[in-house]
C-alpha cells in the first residue's frame, strides 16, 4: 500500500512477471479446450451450432484480453503508480478501460454458449423457453452495462486521460457497474450449473452418464466462485494506485474467464473421448485378431513337442507326407530302402520331395492300396476337412471380432451424435 503523497513503503515493487505468465497460461488453456471442442464437432459429430460460434467469440475475447494485458504491463500494470510517468499511467488506464469491455463480452458469450449447448440436448419442452429467455437476458444486460461503461465520461477519452476536464461517473458509480455485472454473472453461473440436472433427468441415458454430464456442466460453480471473490475485491479497481492495488482482482477475473470457457467446452468433448476409446478398443481387437490368424497359419505344437506343418503345405494335393497322420502305416524309407513303422519311430513331418526320392500321391496310393487304401483315403479326407475347418473357424472368429468391433464403433458414434 502506498503512502498518500509519498513513495510506497516497499519501494518499486514489481509483479509483472506473474501477470504475464498468468495471462499466457489462461489464454492457452482456454484456446486448447476450444480447439479440441471444434475438432470434435467438425471431425466426429460433423455438426457445428450456435454454441460453437459463441464459444469461438469468447475465445477471441480472451485472446484480445491477453494482448491488452501485455500492453498494460508495458505501461505499468504490476508496479506502483508513484514510479510511473503521467503518460505511462494514462496509457495504462486506457487499456484497462478497454480490458473491462472485453471482460464483459467474453463472459457474456461464454454463458450464452452454455445455454445453446443445453438446447442441443433433447429436453423437456417446458425448459426450452426459460433457456431462451436466459439468453435474451444475458445479451440485453451485457449490452446495457457495456454502453454505460463506455459512456462513463464525456468526452469518452476523459475516462482514462485525467488531464482532460470532463464529466465522469464517481468512483462509487463505477463500482456499482462492475458489481451489477458480477451479480448477473454469479446468478447465471449457478442457474446454468443446476439446469442440467433438470434437463437430463428424463433423457434416456445411463445414470452414470447422467452423473458425469451433470458434474462436467456444473463446473460453472467454479466460475461463480471466482466471480464472488473478485467482487469482494472490487474496491481494488477504483483507488489511488490502481496499477498495483488491482492486481489480485485481475488474477481472479482472469481465472474466471478461463474456467468459464473451459467448463463450457469440456462437456462437448465427450464424443471425442468416446471416439478415442473406441479407436483404442478396435486397435486392440484387430491386433488380437492378427495374432490369432498368425497362430492358425503357423500351427500349434503337437503332443510330441514338434511343430506341425504349415497349412499351406497340407494343401498340396500332389505330394503329402502322412507320417503323423497315420501312425501305424508302413512306408518305404527313401534313404534306408526299408519299411519303417511310424508307431515305433517318429520322423519329422517333411515334404516327400525334400527327402530326395519323393513319392507322388497317386503312386504311393497304388503301392499301398491292397492293405492301406481305405485308411489313407479316409485320413486324407480327414486332414483336408480339419485343415479347411480350422481355416474357416479362424476366419469365422476373425469376422466375428471384426463385426463386433464395427457394431460397437457405430453404436458409440450414434450415442455421441445424440449429445
Amino acid at each position: 500500500m502506498s503512502s498518500p503523497g509519498g513513495p510506497p513503503h516497499n519501494g518499486d515493487e514489481n509483479r509483472q512477471g506473474g501477470i504475464l505468465a498468468t495471462t499466457f497460461i489462461v489464454t492457452v488453456i482456454a484456446s486448447i479446450a476450444v480447439a479440441l471442442r471444434m475438432w470434435v464437432r467438425l471431425a466426429i459429430v460433423k455438426k457445428v451450432g450456435w454454441d460453437d460460434y459463441t464459444i469461438i467469440a469468447a475465445t477471441l475475447g480472451i485472446i484480445i484480453g491477453c494482448g491488452l494485458v501485455v500492453v498494460q504491463v508495458h505501461y505499468g500494470l504490476g508496479r506502483h503508480k508513484f514510479y510511473l510517468t503521467t503518460w505511462q499511467f494514462i496509457e495504462f488506464q486506457k487499456y484497462s478501460y478497454g480490458e473491462w469491455i472485453q471482460t464483459f463480452q467474453t463472459l457474456m458469450f461464454t454463458k450464452v454458449s452454455i445455454c445453446f449447448f443445453l438446447l442441443r440436448i433433447p429436453v423437456d419442452t417446458r425448459l426450452i423457453r426459460p433457456i431462451q429467455w436466459t439468453i435474451v437476458a444475458l445479451i440485453l444486460s451485457n449490452v446495457v452495462l457495456t454502453v454505460i461503461w463506455i459512456v462513463q465520461c464525456r468526452p469518452i477519452h476523459a475516462a482514462w486521460n485525467t488531464l482532460i476536464q470532463g464529466q465522469c461517473f464517481t468512483k462509487g458509480q463505477l463500482q456499482r457497474i462492475i458489481i451489477s455485472q458480477a451479480i448477473i454473472s454469479i446468478i447465471s453461473d449457478f442457474l446454468l450449473a443446476t439446469l442440467p440436472i433438470f434437463i437430463l433427468w428424463k433423457v434416456q441415458i445411463s445414470t452414470r452418464v447422467k452423473a458425469g454430464l451433470c458434474t462436467l456442466m456444473s463446473l460453472g460453480v467454479l466460475t461463480a466462485t471466482c466471480c464472488i471473490v473478485r467482487t469482494i475485491l472490487n474496491w481494488q479497481n477504483v483507488n489511488s494506485d490502481p496499477s498495483w492495488e488491482s492486481i489480485d482482482n485481475w488474477y481472479w477475473r482472469s481465472w474466471e474467464v478461463c474456467i468459464g470457457i473451459t467448463a463450457a467446452s469440456v462437456p462437448a468433448l465427450r464424443p471425442g473421448y468416446k471416439h478415442l476409446t473406441s479407436t483404442i478398443s478396435s486397435y486392440r481387437s484387430a491386433r488380437s485378431s492378427r495374432k490369432s490368424s498368425k497362430t492358425l497359419v503357423n500351427g500349434h505344437d503337437n503332443h510330441h513337442g514338434t511343430r506341425a506343418p504349415a497349412i499351406s503345405s497340407l494343401k498340396d494335393t500332389n505330394r503329402v507326407d502322412l507320417a503323423y497322420a497315420i501312425p501305424h502305416l508302413k512306408r518305404p524309407d527313401p534313404v534306408l530302402g526299408s519299411t519303417m513303422s511310424n508307431s515305433k519311430k517318429h520322423r519329422p513331418l517333411i515334404s516327400s520331395s525334400a527327402a530326395g526320392d519323393g513319392y507322388p500321391m497317386d503312386q504311393w496310393q497304388q503301392q499301398q492300396q491292397h492293405d492301406e487304401g481305405a485308411i489313407q483315403k479316409t485320413t486324407t479326407f480327414d486332414l483336408e476337412s480339419q485343415t479347411g475347418g480350422s481355416s474357416a473357424s479362424g476366419r469365422g472368429r476373425s469376422a466375428e471380432r471384426d463385426g463386433s468391433w464395427r457394431d460397437g464403433e457405430n453404436g458409440g458414434l450414434r450415442t455421441l451424435e445424440m449429445l
